[in-house]
């Protein structure tokens, strides 16, 4: 795949609902980071939002990058299959903390192989944690490694945006999001097809 032709389209479907992603990716931030600066029970309340926030972004990015219907409501829709988004969460952050301490390396294959869940459970709400799971780690069979490069090359964006009074971040985010609902579409596409 062509990693700077979907970066591009990424930004092309995103310009007419920047600002509206904008507001919700900071909605999105505020609510997992202030929880845990607030006392000693906002950690956890943090670890309870990001999961269904997670999924509420999958939600909006999906919708966003299938030329459907982008509301800011879309955020909270990830509180629906709560229970399923909380076991889906909960896995996929012990999995990848457990893989960071084995080398890093391991970590980083984890958090990959089970990024595309939320868009999975965005798409089936009615799906169970493990067959979301199985799913993205079967759909990032053999494109880890690309995934990885879509990532890392983000990083200079975010970088340029922490010189521009982490303003240019908040620009950044929406962006990323989107090429990664992009990437999910690719994959879902290339599975139909095999």
């Amino acid at each position: 795949m062509d990693l700077l032709q979907l970066m591009r389209k990424a930004r092309t479907v995103l310009e007419p609902h920047w600002f509206l992603a904008i507001g919700v990716c900071l909605v999105y931030g505020l609510a997992v980071a202030l929880p845990a600066e607030l006392n000693g029970f906002g950690e956890m309340v943090s670890f309870l939002l990001a999961g269904p926030l997670q999924l509420g972004l999958g939600f909006f990015f999906l919708n966003l990058v299938r030329g459907e219907e982008t509301r800011f409501e879309l955020l909270f829709e990830g509180f629906k299959p709560l229970v399923t988004v909380l076991l889906c969460y909960g896995i996929i952050t012990l999995l990848t903390l457990v893989g960071l301490v084995l080398l890093i390396i391991p970590g980083i294959v984890v958090a990959l192989g089970f990024s595309m869940t939320y868009y999975i459970i965005a798409e089936d709400p009615e799906i169970s944690f493990q067959a979301a799971l199985e799913q993205s780690w079967k759909l990032t069979d053999g494109y880890k490694m690309e995934l990885l490069e879509l990532n890392l090359r983000f990083i200079p964006w975010y970088l340029l945006g922490l010189l521009c009074f982490l303003v240019g971040v908040f620009a950044v985010i929406p962006w990323h999001n989107t090429a990664l609902a992009l990437y999910y579409e690719d994959l879902r596409a290339k599975q139909r097809h095999v």
